[in-house]
């Protein structure tokens, strides 16, 4: 007894003095030890701008010192004065997203203090956003931190600085769906709110809404809360290339590339366009001294329009500037005359050219800086890819250049959740969502935004079992392809990262969204007009498939086709034990296949047809589909693909439908005329795009993340890599250089890397050296000859 009384007594002496620093776990399943708050003065529901601030003391410092925080609709949490974290991840109200954030480095011992904003877009939001009230919440997860939770110990007041800008149709052509822009008065903020020093003794109590709660909570709550899914974006600073036209002012040499001091006297009018280089998303940051009253108006623009003279205004070189005019969305500031003020918009903006215009009035004004911090998804680059030699139709320099610009494309359009779009929309649709994150595989190997939006689409099903063409979305909008593309998304995660248990979470989807088809098949097979959008691609009329009176379509039959295919894919991989849906399915494929055969072959003109209708328009977009979906195969689908790919009358895609050509393309065999068909990216190019527009070079948009489909196929049809069995675990290598004599590259793998070396091709000399993962296995294909490949490098000696 004396023993063990000696070791109790040894354990407490070291043990007590830690205890102040011991974590107690919060339980976060239920009701949280936290409120969420708000502040007393200030709209609830209507736009603001909200201040939060908590002091306390540290005698010793923690190590470790977690604290989950989520606001309404976003907010910015400041640690003494530093950016510790942001969100909340956009989800929906039964979805809302709350992070987890590591506050420990960023504390000291004395005081400290945790100071946030918290915005409302009120009538002007963000079609991704949704909301109940302006509120703020944070809760420690160490139970002895309950003093830092949110409650009526924090003080919180309203921000008039603040206005909004709403979006007409002066700034933007046709749609928009980002959100309000901001109008800034320097002299109604509260500057230095942020830092530890600032004296908020006048600040009211903030005012307790009601207890946190979990989505998995028993009780009811308006917002139900689960952690944050995806990585911070991340953030590093953007310096402009340089001062395209500055009228009224002289510019220090260095400006803007470093910051100066441009002297902007009273009583002055000032046009400055800064040029970015190239088109970006970022947090412009300016950084000012006097010039009370003044007004700033800082115009983002992703590329100007030659309006002078021409009836149809046209975007024509992107890196062209004088005498075009800038249209775009814009932020305006009014300062107060205080020395070194520096301000950013409270969300990022995309451009790349921003037109700065400053009238001054009694106070002359220095402009010290004018730069932007870059933000999106933390994807890193794993993949590469080169050519050299041989007769290739495109240089191995553009090549280059496209995969640079396609990079950024699918970049910009990656945040919370992947974008048709950075400018206009901000909004992540399934047609779209399903390219990029086939590219995100191909390129970062990195499945987690993806997941993410096959989650995310999940949500948003409707009593049909249609999925929402959008989501998050606070508007309904359906494209029934739209949904059938989600099935897509899933067969395509199956396929790269496998995750058995997840596909067999979500393959009741699958069924839901095929069960709205099905119900709609005539006898043959064919499906009955869906409701709602039938969009397929810009290049038709209002984007629609070509119905006739009947409501036939051959591309909603096909899409249907495609579905099905993945869906019995799916059905045999999540095994669920119950063989009705994989037999049922094939029984489909079979059906369809042959009344697609039935209505729409014009053995006249062997290609397929739009409709049934004798005067039935032509698509290569059809022709293309009924080649992807095996309807015909080997030289007939050849043959078909030429005539449709050479007919003069076809409607032929835009840049979004190139992607199911180009799939087409190689499921025929003619993956080496690839490159000769990407002449649509080489004049973007030309015309000094730096990301890809929407449909072409007279796109409203600048980047849409669609258009990266390079970046996927360069790698899939030229290095010819591409998963032969769920989770990659087999692999199969089909190269297609395309003229070149010698291709090499590296993509990603969920085990590592997958490495390829043709060196020689076309010569007596042509040799392949391949690298495989740990435990994997492959096929090396060449003109038909099969060569298996285990794990680890192997050379193969392929001949002439």
């Amino acid at each position: 007894m004396r023993i063990f009384r000696d070791i109790v007594f040894v354990l407490a002496a070291i043990l007590l003095p830690l205890l102040p620093t011991m974590a107690q776990k919060e339980d976060l399943t239920q009701i949280w030890p936290a409120n969420w708050i708000k502040a007393s003065i200030g709209p609830e529901k209507d736009f603001g701008v909200f201040h939060f601030r908590h002091a306390f003391f540290l005698d010793t410092l923690p190590q470790s010192l977690q604290v989950y925080t989520s606001g309404d609709n976003r907010y910015q949490l400041y640690v003494n004065g530093h950016l510790a974290t942001w969100g909340p991840q956009r989800g929906d109200l039964d979805h809302w997203k709350y992070e987890t954030t590591q506050i420990a480095p960023l504390l000291r011992k004395g005081k400290n203090v945790l100071a946030v904003v918290v915005w409302n877009y009120g009538a002007y939001p963000p079609d991704a956003q949704f909301s109940v009230q302006t509120a703020f919440l944070l809760a420690a997860g160490d139970r002895t931190f309950r003093q830092l939770n949110t409650g009526p110990k924090w003080k919180a007041t309203y921000n008039p600085a603040y206005s909004p800008i709403p979006v007409d149709k002066s700034q933007v052509n046709g749609y928009y769906g980002a959100g309000a822009n901001e109008r800034f008065s320097s002299a109604q903020h509260h500057w230095g709110w942020r830092d530890v020093s600032y004296n908020d003794t006048l600040w009211p109590a903030a005012v307790s809404i009601e207890s946190a709660k979990a989505r998995t909570c028993i009780w009811a709550g308006r917002w139900k809360l689960e952690p944050r899914e995806i990585a911070l974006e991340k953030m590093s600073l953007q310096r402009f290339a340089s001062i395209r036209i500055a009228e009224g002012v002289e510019i220090p040499a260095g400006f803007p590339m470093q910051p100066g001091n441009v002297q902007i006297p009273a009583h002055a009018r000032v046009r400055l366009v800064f040029d970015m280089g190239v088109t970006t998303t970022a947090f412009p940051v300016m950084n000012i001294s006097g010039g009370k009253n003044a007004l700033i108006r800082m115009k983002y623009v992703e590329a100007p329009y030659q309006t002078k003279g021409v009836a149809n205004p046209q975007k024509g070189n992107r890196n062209e500037v004088n005498g075009k005019e800038f249209l775009g969305l814009y932020d305006e500031w009014i300062p107060d005359g205080g020395g070194k003020r520096e301000h950013q918009p409270l969300w990022w903006r995309a451009f790349r050219y921003v037109e700065v215009r400053i009238e001054t009035v009694e106070e002359p004004l220095i402009l010290h800086d004018y730069s932007a911090m870059y933000t999106s998804y933390p994807f890193s680059t794993r993949a590469n890819l080169s050519l050299s030699g041989g007769q290739l139709p495109v240089t191995p320099e553009t090549i280059t250049r496209m995969l640079e610009v396609g990079e950024r494309t699918i970049r910009l359009c990656s945040h919370e959740t992947y974008m048709d779009c950075p400018y206009y929309e901000q909004t992540q649709f399934e047609g779209d969502t399903r390219v990029q994150a086939l590219i995100s595989y191909y390129i970062f190997g990195d499945p987690a935004l993806a997941k993410n939006a096959i989650i995310q689409f999940d949500w948003s099903r409707n009593e049909e079992g249609f999925l929402s063409a959008r989501y998050p979305a606070n508007s309904t909008y359906y494209i029934p392809n739209f949904s059938l593309f989600w099935i897509g998304m899933l067969y395509d995660y199956m396929m790269h990262v496998g995750d058995k248990a997840f596909i067999q979470d979500k393959i009741h989807g699958t069924r839901a969204v095929l069960t709205y088809f099905l119900k709609r098949q005539r006898e043959d097979g064919s499906v009955r007009r869906p409701d709602f959008h039938n969009f397929v691609d810009w290049s038709f009329p209002l984007g629609e498939t070509p119905f006739d009176s009947l409501g036939y379509s051959a591309l909603v039959d096909l899409h249907l086709l495609l579905a099905l295919q993945w869906a019995e894919k799916l059905e045999t991989f999540a095994d669920s034990g119950d063989p009705y849906f994989r037999y049922s399915y094939q029984n489909n494929i079979t059906r369809l296949k042959a009344s697609i055969l039935k209505n729409y072959y014009r053995s006249d003109k062997k290609l397929f047809a739009d409709n049934r209708a004798p005067q039935s328009p032509f698509s290569l977009h059809t022709n293309a589909m009924a080649v992807l979906c095996g309807v015909v195969e080997g030289s007939t689908a050849k043959d078909i693909l030429n005539r449709a790919i050479a007919e003069p009358g076809l409607t032929k895609p835009t840049i979004y439908w190139h992607f199911y050509w180009f799939e087409a393309l190689a499921k025929a065999g003619l993956g080496n005329e690839y490159l000769l068909h990407t002449g649509v990216w080489q004049d973007m190019l030309q015309a000094g795009c730096t990301t890809w527009p929407e449909t072409g070079l007279q796109s409203r948009s600048e980047c849409h993340g669609w258009g990266a489909s390079p970046n996927y196929h360069l790698y899939k049809i030229l290095l010819g890599v591409q998963p032969a069995a769920p989770g990659f675990s087999k692999i199969l290598i089909e190269p297609h250089p395309g003229g070149a004599e010698n291709l090499s590259g590296t993509v990603p793998h969920p085990r590592g890397e997958i490495q390829v070396n043709l060196s020689g091709v076309g010569t007596s000399r042509f040799s392949a050296t391949v690298t495989l993962p740990a435990a994997t296995e492959g096929t090396f294909r060449w003109k038909g000859k099969d060569y298996p490949l285990r794990a680890g490098r192997q050379v193969i000696a392929v001949g002439k």
